[in-house]
């Protein structure tokens, strides 16, 4: 439903007379796919419409003042920088081709003229609108391309697509032959407008409503994900009062238990008919160490219920605004009321392609970097893929190394001077970092294993990240909050990453 080559040709003959010479006084973009050109030309105020949809691209005067455009942006603010208050020197189409030139000049800081031209490429899906310098390179495009079959980006020079061989009928055919009326200067234009008026509008309204919906509905399936985690999550935690017995059971039964057991048969005496009962240790772990983790798994579940309840509470508000949302999306009935809708959508937490910052590559992020108390630069580990390049790219020999026994966590490594020995002020820091970061992050107590690097070896088979070590010692920890709050002070003197 876009303009052949031959109605394009009437269009530029009819515009002509009424443009060249003209001066630009404003550019706006309404929409994403169109500009409107305002020219003022021997006392006549006119508005150019140049269109690059995909289904109705073309070019016509406006008969009536469009409403003012928003701020420019992108594509838009580079053609204001460079057309507004220039003149239009010429219009004319590119021979046997939907291609029209508006050439037009603006001055430099000593006033000299230079070209510029808005090329307008109104082939239907493939339409564009490009701003190019007197050299015929690209300053700016509506849609950016760049491929083997074609560059459009700033700076490559302007090369126009291939016309076929043989033009097909269609292309000769023209649907306002006899538009055109001496005693109406918009006949050809008003034409056109009447063409396309209906089904643009009702294309933009479907356009816009799949828009909308798709990222409402990609909202409510989010949402209704985190609701089925939050009542896993829930769960889990609804078992808090197992831990707390198995504590106590253990609490009882410490003299009887002895490092390396992995497990206990005990008396339930929390049971009328005291059964008995296997408790699973952790053979790495020494029976106190045992009793304390089944503690805290148990005040973390307490504490993890109340925060999963006003999670679980506020997912169902936001997904129930989102399902009114989607049925309102569904029986409005014009742009207006689905642009309201969009915006509204937001409020509710919806996301769109244009709200997403442009994705940038970014550095490796690399370790966490903290300074010790003694000046030391310690360096934590943030995965089990980290894990392993810390312990065995950035790392040296003669660095030592720590890591919380017995729980999942990461590696900690100290910088270390050739020949120097590590103070026992960085070695706590070190091994505050190691807990805090690890799994069991929030505990009062824990034992941190600690040793030079060329100690530790990959474990041959093993996942990622977890190694073997040797002449090791180990370092009881009670963990001071004043130590950790220094350490995240240093971190944000030292940066947060670390090189190599």
């Amino acid at each position: 439903m876009t303009l052949s080559m031959s109605e394009i040709e009437s269009v530029v003959q009819d515009l002509k007379p009424r443009l060249e010479g003209g001066r630009i006084e404003r550019i706006d973009q309404p929409e994403p796919d169109r500009l409107i050109l305002t020219i003022r030309n021997r006392g006549e105020l006119y508005w150019l419409l140049i269109s690059a949809h995909r289904q109705f691209s073309r070019l016509h005067l406006l008969t009536t003042r469009p409403p003012q455009g928003e701020p420019a942006a992108g594509f838009c603010n580079a053609v204001r920088q460079h057309l507004t208050g220039a003149p239009v020197a010429a219009l004319r189409q590119v021979p046997r081709d939907r291609i029209v030139v508006l050439e037009s000049a603006e001055r430099d800081k000593l006033m000299k003229p230079h070209r510029v031209s808005l090329v307008a490429e109104l082939m239907g899906v493939g339409s564009n609108l490009i701003l190019l310098d007197e050299d015929d390179r690209v300053l700016a495009s509506l849609v950016r391309e760049d491929s083997d079959r074609r560059r459009l980006v700033p700076g490559a020079r302007y090369e126009p697509p291939e016309l076929p061989p043989d033009l097909p009928e269609a292309a000769f055919r023209n649907r306002f032959a006899d538009a055109v009326e001496p005693d109406d200067p918009l006949s050809l234009s008003r034409a056109i407008m009447a063409v396309y008026a209906g089904e643009e509008v009702e294309e933009r309204v479907e356009s816009l409503r799949e828009e909308v919906g798709a990222a409402v509905r990609q909202t409510r399936r989010r949402l209704q994900r985190r609701l089925r985690k939050i009542a896993e999550q829930r769960e889990r935690a609804e078992r808090a009062d197992d831990w707390r017995r198995r504590g106590e059971l253990l609490k009882i039964a410490l003299p009887h238990i002895r490092r390396g057991q992995e497990e206990v048969v005990v008396e339930d005496l929390f049971e009328p008919d005291r059964p008995q009962v296997t408790v699973p240790l952790d053979p790495r772990l020494s029976p106190t160490e045992n009793m304390r983790a089944c503690f805290e798994r148990y005040k973390k579940a307490l504490a993890g219920q109340e925060q999963l309840a006003r999670r679980e509470e506020e997912t169902r508000r936001r997904l129930e605004r989102v399902r009114r949302l989607a049925a309102r999306v569904e029986a409005a009935e014009n742009a207006d009321e689905l642009k309201k809708l969009k915006q509204e959508s937001r409020q509710a937490g919806v996301v769109y392609p244009e709200d997403r910052p442009e994705r940038r590559p970014e550095a490796r992020r690399g370790p966490r970097e903290f300074l010790s108390a003694d000046g030391l630069r310690i360096l934590v580990a943030r995965n089990s893929k980290e894990n392993e390049r810390l312990t065995f790219t950035i790392a040296h020999g003669n660095d030592y190394w720590l890591h919380v026994r017995g729980w999942p966590g990461p590696h900690v490594v100290v910088r270390t001077p050739r020949g120097g020995q590590m103070p026992q002020e960085t070695l706590l820091d070190a091994a505050h970092l190691a807990i805090h970061y690890s799994r069991i992050r929030g505990t009062d107590y824990a034992e941190v294993a600690y040793t030079q690097v060329k100690h530790v070896r990959r474990l041959k088979g093993a996942p990622t990240g977890q190694v073997s070590y040797s002449n090791e010692s180990v370092l009881a920890v009670r963990f001071e909050k004043g130590r950790l709050e220094r350490l995240m002070r240093s971190r944000e003197r030292t940066g947060h990453t670390a090189g190599e």
